[in-house]
């Protein structure tokens, strides 16, 4: 609640409620060991944010309108992963990858826009030889998630204190969606397997993850910083060094470590104030009012 200038200057004061999690004195993990849920890695689960085609760029050229970079070609994303996908990424380049990728806006979580080239992945053994049977990935994350006991839909919301659906309409308005629905899992809204509700899930005015998922990602991050001792009791020069704990205080941002790695990059490529936005996109104006005083737009 302080913020970050006040702790900045007076150190970490007043406890988590008013100086964070981070620069506590001690982890506190609460009497559990710390780890990554298997509630965390099924919300975490989010292929539909990949494209079909990665939209290669010129970044030789001069910068158009709002920093963009020209168009070259379209690759399907089929021809980026495995052995072959490695060479062609090589020959791209890094910083022409992260401009592409910076340019093209991500997938919406949402039903029906599962990329069709995960339903045929051919992996490779540590040797990079491909295996003989191909994954089906949408299928094995439903298969995972059944076979590791994670709590159907309803029963997920529930451990979460959210309230469960009692029809379909309570998860969608997409008549399509309904239809759907009810096809696989007839009238029985227990059924429903989890990842298919946090695609299906009405989403809250300005979030682009449902407010299950959101619950979740709530609580680990909060719960990994404060358990974690790089974060609290090893917070400090003796461990990061002087130079490193510094770097750790000011990088607010994904933004800020690509401009104090790439700086030639994002001053050429990037318009936007996210890394996290579409790199052509307006900034945003500067707003002193702290995030958790703002009133709803």
């Amino acid at each position: 609640m302080l913020g970050k200038k006040f702790k900045d200057i007076f150190g970490h004061v007043g406890g988590p409620v008013l100086s964070g999690y981070v620069g506590n004195k001690k982890p506190n993990n609460h009497g559990v060991p710390y780890s990554l849920t298997e509630d965390f890695a099924s919300v975490y689960r989010m292929h539909a944010l990949l494209p079909d085609n990665l939209y290669l760029r010129d970044i030789n050229a001069t910068p158009g309108p709002n920093k963009s970079p020209p168009l070259i070609k379209e690759i399907p994303m089929e021809k980026l992963i495995g052995r072959e996908g490695e060479k062609t990424l090589t020959q791209i380049g890094f910083t022409r990858q992260l401009v592409s990728m910076g340019h093209q806006a991500c997938g919406s979580l949402e039903l029906w826009n599962y990329p069709l080239w995960f339903r045929n992945v051919i992996p490779q053994d540590i040797n990079g030889r491909d295996r003989a049977d191909n994954v089906d990935l949408p299928s094995l994350e439903i298969y995972r998630d059944r076979e590791r006991s994670v709590p159907r839909y309803n029963n997920f919301r529930r451990g979460l204190m959210l309230i469960p659906i009692s029809k379909w309409k309570d998860l969608t308005h997409d008549e399509e969606a309904i239809k759907t629905l009810q096809e696989v899992y007839g009238d029985d809204v227990e059924e429903l397997d989890l990842q298919v509700g946090l695609l299906a899930e009405k989403k809250i005015k300005g979030f682009a993850i449902s407010e299950t998922a959101f619950v979740i990602f709530l609580l680990m991050a909060s719960r990994r910083l404060e358990a974690d001792r790089f974060f609290t009791s090893d917070y400090n020069n003796e461990t990061y060094t002087k130079k490193g704990l510094e770097w750790v205080n000011k990088t607010e941002s994904l933004k800020d470590v690509l401009d104090r790695h790439y700086p030639e990059m994002t001053a050429k490529w990037m318009n936007c104030s996210s890394a996290f936005s579409v790199w052509d996109s307006q900034p945003t104006p500067h707003n002193p009012i702290p995030l958790y005083l703002r009133f709803p737009a």
